[in-house]
């Protein structure tokens, strides 16, 4: 969410072309085990000191355990003209609002807020017909070896790890590599 900020901005002042790959933190079919209370304290206090140096509200988030079927329904928004709307809605449910995105009937409340067709997404996500698409992306990233997100590819190298707009404008345009793992290929619009 905070990574989308600076390049949302690159975007529109650059006319900069975003592609947007899945990538699963918490990957699906896999259970992680109980965190002891001292651990979610610190991620609690970690993530809304994040927050607040970004100027805005972030809250962890202890409902969402896994991400493929918003990941399924990101490539539905995509195809469909609401990509951006969508991210921006699921991030805010996720950060802000502590909804669990890996609910179909949340996902399909957020897709209506996105301007898409609640019953057109709920059947496109039963369907399961983009799982592949994510699939594939989770693929991608495992053979590059990215180890989280935010993560940003560009012809100029990669990064990753949150990015002002400086940085993300020096890695688009080549001037700039760093290392580390696959949330967004970056290019220039032609």
């Amino acid at each position: 969410m905070i990574g989308k900020v600076p390049l949302d901005q690159l975007a529109k002042d650059k006319n900069v072309e975003v592609e947007w790959k899945s990538f699963e933190l918490r990957p699906e079919g896999v259970e992680i085990p109980p965190k002891p209370p001292e651990y979610l304290e610190r991620a609690k206090a970690g993530i809304e000191a994040m927050g607040r140096k970004y100027g805005m509200k972030m809250v962890f988030n202890d409902k969402s355990k896994h991400s493929r079927l918003a990941l399924q329904g990101a490539k539905y928004a995509e195809e469909h003209g609401k990509g951006d709307q969508y991210h921006n809605i699921v991030f805010a449910a996720q950060f802000q609002e502590q909804k669990d995105i890996n609910d179909l009937e949340v996902l399909t409340e957020l897709a209506g807020d996105a301007g898409l067709d609640p019953e057109q997404f709920r059947k496109a996500l039963l369907s399961k017909d983009y799982e592949p698409a994510v699939l594939q992306d989770l693929e991608e990233a495992q053979a590059l070896g990215i180890p989280g997100v935010p993560y940003f590819v560009a012809e100029g190298g990669n990064a990753f790890g949150v990015q002002n707009y400086e940085d993300l404008e020096k890695l688009v345009f080549g001037t700039k590599s760093t290392s580390a793992g696959l949330s967004m290929d970056l290019k220039v619009k032609e």
